[in-house]
């Protein structure tokens, strides 16, 4: 470097300068916040007013702000008398801007045009619907003229159904079909369309209107399902030959069984009398015949009853067949002696067992019984149960039961029938008490107490080792190299003397490096963060909760010993702000009351649930609900660990997204409502989103929901408040503007199921790689990343900097050691196994960019800065750490720290309230002294996790947590 002295002396100062800036800054902005709360409700009272007035004689020209505060206090506009030339210049204005070059003013022109509700504004939206070729601005569009509900403006939403794609054609439909009536006209006249986007259009209607004429259509389609094919394969075969439309084949056969299965779910939901006929029972289709059986089900009769039963062990329908006959008998116990018989007259083993599957769910009724003069009919059922397999809630029974008549008799049937090595007999001896095992004459299967043990991957540890190697090694071979000439004939401590102060200054070029590379995501920081924040004030709840506008979302807790804290989390996911949505709690194989405190509380009861097995996963113990809780469902399971738990949950899921969430984390009312939003504005395909992770260290909690936000009282904590700040604020929203996110954080994500079940689900030893990892949040992401780059799919990771989760964080040093083994262990793992990715094109900027990042500042980073750091230590203790060059450490490495983690805290206060004003304080104090110990601290942490890779245990290692305060 060529700066002198005097030089660097001016820049500190200009960084200090800078320092003491952003401290006031961040300052301000807080006092300005807390001065808006006051304002605020007298601004919207002026408003209000205002429109009051309006109503007689007033104009408006910030519509801006009158959209603002219609959406909060729903004032209706329509009755407003706007004064005519304010309004024709609002009008012209935002007719204008219809055809704006960014895509967020033109959403913005399509609301407030909407809002407007004039007939210039619906021809002038109407005609921007027709041309505009951006999806996202489309639906934009879209909702505008279904919020002024004009019949006049059907025929042209209709037409821009046609070719379009399928992200938009499903939520146009729905506003479609806001029209209601006068949507029936249009109904009539498209009955024998071939075009699949309207044979869409009329089945969806078709579903979600009862009447005569509805369902004689969706009957119709049934009925004339092959002839139907036909026709539409025919159209498009031509279509696609004139070069009048272009639509795949491939794509017709499947969009249309789609649209089968939607019009059978309907059909044997309402019309089920109708579908419940043995020319459906009988169908050939299995789609068709499936939901036949459940429509059968529904009649509750007992010869529905029987005709569901004469079909027992028909290939494939087992599974249906069962949780058909299940849900009859859990809806009416009565027909339990039917069931009782067909199993006592059954002769065919494969029948029999079926039918003791379906009467597995009765298991303790038939233990009771034992006592009873039935107990021989008892006996035989449950030999059947245990020989099926059933044998989770016995164990669970066995363990519990006080009565000594019962056991002996247990004792008698297991020891009759069990086969050792089977399966039943390891669960038997995994599970039971040790006294009941005995009386059995069975040996305890001792399960390995420490969770998550991976096996040492000798080709990931030789990667280590030369990774390792060429960090150390690299600058020292540089140096020999540069000073080849020379280096020979200097006295050691000559040679000592250069080979510091160069690494010195090596260390500063990293920092600058490091800390440079941060101050450009902030930048990219700062303008995806205004995007997002007009994006959001634009989503009225209008446009939010209108049918399938937003995707349908299964929320995955896994919870392992969280008896204390399960309901109030429980509590708290039931009362998320969210149109469709339901929760699956998973129990881990906890050792605690977790399972029973569920049960007790919402008054669980096992059922038969006909779910598909995606990934393999630990034995599912049973499924537990509630009518009364239609959005809960809770997993029993062995214990596998937290991503075994997920994609247990991911396969029992019916919705479209899942949502990983820790059972100890709390989300904010309107969290999932603001990160399933985002899908709003992307065209492309979202296969993953992620949000924003704050501490929840120092909160109080009541009742399952934050009623007092409060930074950490623990030191430990608070520098790992600046730590997510810095992370989520700056970093994430950073790359996520760059196209190059690569990490949704663990405790709260959300991904498209189909994606995630076609990559293999998390990585598991159960799973099809055969490997845990403990970066599943990072890899599941990359994994996803990797197959749609692959198969040239278009798509972008998105993270929402206003969807917030309160997590808890590591309190003391050993905890937080072994968290930062953990994670810099999982980065290594995961580069290593997408090694192929990194600086390959093939993979964009995810392999160009976001990895090759992650490889040089995250994982070799740490090694070079600890290095440095001895490097100053021995440069001190030789006394050759010179002026210059201490200014220049201090400069890059502690002056730049402290300016982004300032510039991120600033970030994160700017858009949001989060915390007081002396909170506040206390943060800036906190990334100030961050940057002398603490950080360098974690940066040696991570160092050791490396070497433990080579060297240390391959367990994942525990980390105590701390409970939430309770208020």
């Amino acid at each position: 470097m060529n700066i002198t002295t005097e030089g660097l002396y001016i820049l500190m100062l200009l960084l200090i300068y800078t320092i003491i800036v952003l401290i006031f800054r961040i300052l301000i902005n807080k006092l300005s916040n807390i001065e808006e709360m006051f304002l605020r409700a007298h601004k919207r009272l002026a408003v209000v007013l205002s429109l009051v007035k309006s109503t007689y004689m007033g104009s408006f020209e910030n519509l801006s702000t009158v959209y603002a505060i219609q959406q909060t206090l729903k004032v209706d506009l329509e009755k407003a008398t706007w004064q005519e030339e304010a309004l024709l210049k609002i009008e012209a204005k935002e007719i204008k801007m219809l055809h704006a070059r960014w895509r967020v003013r033109r959403k913005e022109a399509a609301i407030y045009l909407g809002l407007l509700r004039t007939n210039n504004s619906r021809l002038a939206l109407e005609k921007a619907l027709s041309e505009e070729k951006e999806y996202s601005v489309k639906i934009y569009i879209s909702n505008a003229l279904t919020d002024i509900l004009s019949p006049e403006s059907l025929p042209i939403m209709l037409k821009s159904l046609i070719g379009s794609h399928k992200w938009y054609r499903e939520k146009a439909i729905s506003n479609i079909l806001e029209y209601g009536e006068d949507f029936h006209p249009y109904f009539e006249q498209l009955l024998n369309t071939p075009e699949m986007e309207y044979i869409e259009l009329l089945i969806k209607f078709a579903s979600e209107n009862i009447g005569e004429g509805m369902k004689k259509y969706l009957l119709h389609f049934v009925d004339d399902f092959d002839m139907i094919k036909e026709n539409v394969t025919a159209y498009y075969n031509l279509a696609n030959q004139a070069g009048t439309r272009t639509y795949q084949l491939t794509y017709v056969e499947a969009d249309l069984l789609n649209l089968l299965e939607r019009t059978c779910r309907t059909l044997s939901n309402i019309y089920y009398n109708d579908l419940a006929k043995d020319s459906y029972v009988n169908s050939p289709i299995s789609i068709i015949k499936t939901n036949a059986f459940w429509a059968l089900s529904k009649q509750k009769s007992v010869e529905a009853l029987s005709a569901l039963l004469s079909h027992i062990g028909e290939s494939p329908y087992e599974r249906t067949l069962t949780a058909t006959i299940g849900q009859m008998l859990e809806d009416n116990p009565r027909f339990l002696y039917l069931i009782e018989e067909a199993f006592e007259n059954e002769k065919d083993p494969k029948k029999i067992n079926h039918i003791s599957e379906i009467l597995s769910g009765k298991v303790e009724y038939y233990i009771l019984q034992l006592n009873t003069k039935n107990d021989g009919r008892s006996d035989k059922i449950l030999k059947a149960i245990i020989l099926n397999g059933k044998t989770n809630v016995l164990i669970g029974f066995i363990n519990r039961n006080k009565n000594i008549d019962l056991e002996n008799r247990l004792v008698r049937i297991l020891r009759e029938i069990l086969v050792p090595e089977s399966e039943s007999c390891k669960a038997f001896q995994t599970y039971l008490n040790p006294k009941f095992l005995q009386k059995i004459g069975l040996e305890p299967i001792i399960q390995n107490k420490e969770r998550h043990v991976q096996k040492k991957d000798p080709r990931l540890i030789r990667a280590v080792i030369g990774l390792t190697i060429v960090s150390v090694l690299a600058f020292p071979t540089y140096f020999c190299l540069k000073y080849y000439n020379m280096i020979w004939h200097l006295p050691p401590k000559i040679s000592l003397k250069y080979f510091v102060t160069d690494f010195n200054y090596l260390l500063a070029y990293y920092s600058v490096a490091v800390n440079v590379s941060y101050l450009i995501l902030m930048l990219f920081s700062y303008i995806n963060l205004r995007k997002q924040s007009r994006l959001w004030n634009l989503k009225n709840v209008s446009m939010l909760f209108r049918n399938q506008m937003l995707p349908s979302i299964s929320i995955v807790a896994p919870a392992y010993n969280e008896e204390l804290t399960i309901i109030d989390s429980t509590n708290s996911l039931l009362n998320l702000n969210y149109p469709d949505y339901e929760l699956i709690i998973v129990n881990d194989g906890s050792s605690d009351e977790t399972l029973h405190t569920l049960i007790s509380h919402y008054t669980l009861v096992r059922s038969e649930y006909l779910y598909k097995t995606s990934l393999t996963t630990e034995p599912i113990r049973g499924i537990y609900r509630n009518p009364s809780y239609p959005k809960l469902l809770v997993i029993d399971k062995s214990n596998g660990g937290k991503a075994d738990s997920l994609n247990a949950g991911i396969n029992v899921a019916n919705k479209t997204f899942f949502c990983g969430i820790d059972a100890d984390s709390l989300l904010e009312p309107d969290a999932l409502l603001k990160l399933a939003s985002m899908t709003l504005d992307e065209s492309r395909e979202t296969p993953a989103l992620g949000g924003n992770i704050f501490p929840i260290n120092g909160c109080t909690v009541e009742y399952g929901h934050i009623s007092k936000t409060k930074i950490p009282d623990n030191a430990i904590a608070r520098f790992q408040t600046i730590e997510y700040l810095r992370a989520f604020m700056s970093g994430r929203l950073g790359w996520e503007q760059l196209n190059s996110l690569l990490i949704i954080s663990g405790a709260f994500g959300l991904f498209r199921k189909d994606r995630v079940i076609s990559i293999g689900g998390y990585m598991t030893q159960k799973g099809i790689y055969a490997k845990d990892t403990v970066g599943e949040d990072m890899e599941l992401v990359i994994r996803i990343s990797r197959m749609l780059h692959e198969s040239n799919q278009k798509f972008k990771i998105l993270y929402a900097f206003n969807a917030n989760c309160w997590t808890q964080v590591p309190e003391d040093l050993k905890s937080l050691k072994t968290q930062r083994y953990r994670w810099h262990r999982g980065l290594i793992d995961i580069l290593f196994f997408h090694k192929k990715m990194i600086l390959n094109p093939k993979y964009g900027s995810t392999g160009m960019l976001g990895l090759p990042y992650y490889l040089c500042f995250e994982a070799i980073g740490p090694m070079i800065e600890i290095q440095g750091y001895i490097m100053v230590v021995l440069a001190a203790f030789l006394g050759i750490l010179d002026e210059r060059l201490a200014l220049l450490l201090f400069i890059t490495t502690i002056c730049l720290g402290i300016i982004v983690s300032l510039t991120s805290l600033l970030i994160a206060e700017r858009e949001n309230n989060y915390f007081s004003a002396g909170d506040v304080g206390k943060l800036i104090v906190f990334a100030v002294i961050e940057n002398f110990g603490p950080r360098q601290l974690f940066s040696f942490w991570r160092v050791l996790g490396q070497f433990k890779v080579i060297w240390g245990s391959q367990s994942w290692g525990q980390i105590k947590r701390k409970g939430v305060r309770q208020s």
